[in-house]
């Protein structure tokens, strides 16, 4: 009986080394890379957006000088 329970509760603690192993690494080593790529994310998707405004404003500008200037 005693060695049923010694090895039951062997048992039970390599099950919790192995959630904790699992918290660990997911809390110190995915989550950070996960906000890691998020801000990358929306730094780059930021951009991207003010590019193409940027350039929607220049060919808008670039559309107004040609009808202005250069009259065929």
């Amino acid at each position: 009986m005693n060695n049923e329970l010694i090895n039951e509760f062997c048992m039970l603690q390599q099950s919790r080394a192995t959630n904790h192993y699992h918290e660990v690494l997911d809390e110190q080593v995915y989550t950070p890379i996960k906000n890691a790529n998020h801000k990358m994310y929306t730094w780059i998707s930021r951009r991207g957006q003010m590019l193409m405004s940027l350039d929607a404003r220049l060919n808008s500008s670039m559309r107004h000088l040609r009808k202005k200037y250069l009259k065929f």
